[in-house]
């Protein structure tokens, strides 16, 4: 019976004990939100200004109450730079960085209550800063200057079959041609991407665009023999598939920078994927004339044939001599 009444008591004393703590209550700090900054292109050229922009006219509270006037301060790779808000302009004025030597660099910028009652808010944008002129190599041939309007150009070609072909895909100063992500400085490096439309006419004089017919007969059906190894920013773009060997045996430096389905964005898909090229052929399908094209897909052996829409789908362009 002993034993009972102290453990009664003990109990007890342990009910009495919890009921003497103090009510605590968490206080919750209001955050911020609605911070956005201005896009960034994937690749830039080292050495050269990039502007970044920070937008506030949609920040809010959590708890709807007025922040009153914010502070900002931006941070590169552990770059600090401070600067005022609101009482400017609402949207603060442009932050400038250029980065001196290639790799990557993340851009943060860091909003705050300058009454300290909140918590902060911060945006991010990430970018490589690259050297066009050594970010790729292994590309195979001899090059030709050709001729354009009012400019010239240094181009791989090579004679392949019955024709001369272009051996790098095609890019022009003409506004219209995309680049890859809307990064101007890889332009040279993978071409850039063409709607059926544009690429009828965007070859230089003195070249075209190839039949579907001519792409077969002098390209054959091997896609290995079209790929090339070469390496951007030091990595393979192609893929390594058991099913395929790469040998480039036809000079044509084919590389995976994939395509744009122009209905959606300009944004480009498939890259270390597919290659793909348009021929100057069109096939009708039902009520739609589709445009003709070529590609290779990383782990096919074989090159595929394709079609699609002369408007919104947009893929690189290779030229043949006349």
């Amino acid at each position: 019976m002993k034993i009972k009444i102290a453990a009664l008591a003990l109990a007890f004393a342990a009910v009495l004990g919890s009921g003497c703590k103090k009510n605590t209550t968490t206080v919750t700090t209001p955050s911020l939100g609605g911070l956005w900054m201005s896009a960034q292109p994937q690749f830039v050229e080292y050495g050269e200004e990039q502007e970044f922009r920070v937008y506030i006219d949609d920040i809010y509270v959590s708890d709807n109450t007025d922040p009153g006037t914010m502070g900002v301060y931006w941070q590169v790779t552990g770059l600090q730079r401070d600067t005022t808000t609101r009482d400017v302009d609402k949207s603060n004025p442009p932050f400038y960085f250029t980065p001196e030597k290639q790799g990557t660099y993340t851009v943060t910028v860091n909003l705050f209550a300058l009454n300290g009652k909140y918590y902060n808010a911060t945006a991010s944008v990430s970018f490589q800063a690259i050297d066009p002129y050594t970010a790729m190599d292994g590309m195979e041939g001899t090059t030709e200057v050709i001729s354009f309007d009012d400019y010239e150009q240094e181009m791989f070609t090579a004679p392949i079959g019955e024709h001369t072909w272009m051996c790098q895909n095609l890019y022009t100063e003409e506004p219209v041609g995309r680049a890859y992500q809307d990064c101007d400085v890889v332009e040279d490096l993978f071409g850039q991407y063409y709607s059926w439309e544009e690429a009828q006419t965007i070859c230089p004089d003195g070249w075209r665009l190839p039949t579907a017919a001519e792409f077969d007969e002098d390209l054959g059906t091997d896609a290995g023999d079209l790929m090339v190894k070469a390496r951007f920013l030091d990595v393979e773009m192609w893929p390594y598939w058991p099913e395929v060997t790469i040998t480039n045996e036809t000079l044509f430096n084919a590389i995976p920078v994939g395509y744009m389905d122009l209905a959606t964005s300009t944004q480009a898909r498939g890259y270390k994927e597919y290659a793909a090229w348009w021929t100057s052929d069109t096939i009708k399908e039902g009520e739609d004339n589709l445009g003709v094209y070529r590609y290779i897909y990383c782990e096919d052996p074989e090159i595929k044939k394709g079609k699609g829409s002369k408007q919104s789908l947009a893929l690189s362009v290779r030229c043949v001599k006349e």
